[in-house]
């Protein structure tokens, strides 16, 4: 599980100016709101959603039952 704070970046605007690669060399403000913080669950106490999870996502092939695959997928 991570906690996270998000953040908004305001960043005045220069006229003819090309993209921003340094927000240290902008004039900027960033506003941060506490009721925003929230935790990501990434470890489920619930096995049925941790099947279901991992056998929806097709990068976790890993983590599949070998038993469980088609010939196919083998």
């Amino acid at each position: 599980m991570h906690r996270y704070q998000p953040r908004i970046h305001l960043v005045k605007f220069r006229e003819n100016s090309g993209p921003i690669t340094d927000l240290e060399q902008e004039q900027y403000r960033t506003f941060v709101f506490p009721e925003t913080v929230f935790t990501a669950v990434t470890a489920y106490q619930n096995q049925l959603i941790t099947k279901l999870k991992i056998d929806s996502n097709p990068f976790a092939k890993g983590f599949r039952d070998s038993s469980r695959l088609t010939d196919f997928d083998r």
